[in-house]
């Protein structure tokens, strides 16, 4: 590949890394900004909202430290918006299926309508790309997913190339590189999620 030339604006210009954080950044900004005024008229709050639908994807339940830790806040801040879905009857509290001595948080048949009606945020910022453009983006949010996985500075997630069944390049070159042992086929990049129900964290 031949060397990029350099120009008067290679010294001008600030970092390419610091101005894709920007560019980021303004994005996740307008896309917060759709979540907060959807959490509003569903009357909740952004973390009530981000809890909802990570337990309501969640058919056999999520204990309260796993859904604090993907909304990003404290146990006792997630402990209250908890008991506020509570009170809105959205979330239920039950016996951990894995654990009998634990609790599990649950959406009620109420809770999974608003999670399912729930607009997805993102929507409006990814519609202007094309579906090439889409599935190579796809590809790098998963990748850089796993990596702050790998540096521990976000919660697990039910990611497929950090699942147990997840083949990975098991046949480079061809339009369907990747194999899900679960499903038994092969997978293209574009198939590739960031948060499937099946998940099993790999060994």
């Amino acid at each position: 590949m031949p060397e990029t030339s350099h120009t008067r604006f290679d010294t001008i210009t600030e970092p390419l890394e610091r101005r894709l954080a920007d560019g980021l950044t303004r994005l996740a900004a307008v896309a917060r900004q759709l979540d907060w005024q959807a959490a509003a008229a569903a009357g909740l709050s952004p973390t009530q909202a981000d809890i909802l639908r990570f337990v309501a994807s969640r058919p056999q339940g999520a204990r309260l430290t796993a859904a604090a830790a993907h909304s990003g806040v404290r146990k006792a801040t997630a402990s209250d918006a908890v008991a506020a879905l509570e009170r809105k009857a959205l979330l239920r509290k039950q016996a951990d299926v894995a654990d009998g001595r634990a609790v599990a948080l649950q959406a009620t048949s109420r809770g999974q309508r608003v999670a399912g009606d729930w607009p997805a945020s993102f929507r409006p910022v990814v519609q202007g790309l094309s579906g090439a453009e889409q599935e190579l983006l796809l590809g790098l949010v998963i990748k850089m997913i796993r990596q702050l996985q790998q540096r521990e500075l976000i919660a697990p997630q039910r990611t497929c190339v950090s699942c147990r069944y997840f083949r990975e390049n098991v046949a480079p070159g061809t339009d369907t590189p990747h194999y899900c042992a679960f499903v038994g086929a092969p997978m293209a990049e574009r198939h590739l999620r960031v948060d499937c129900a099946e998940h099993e964290p790999a060994a």
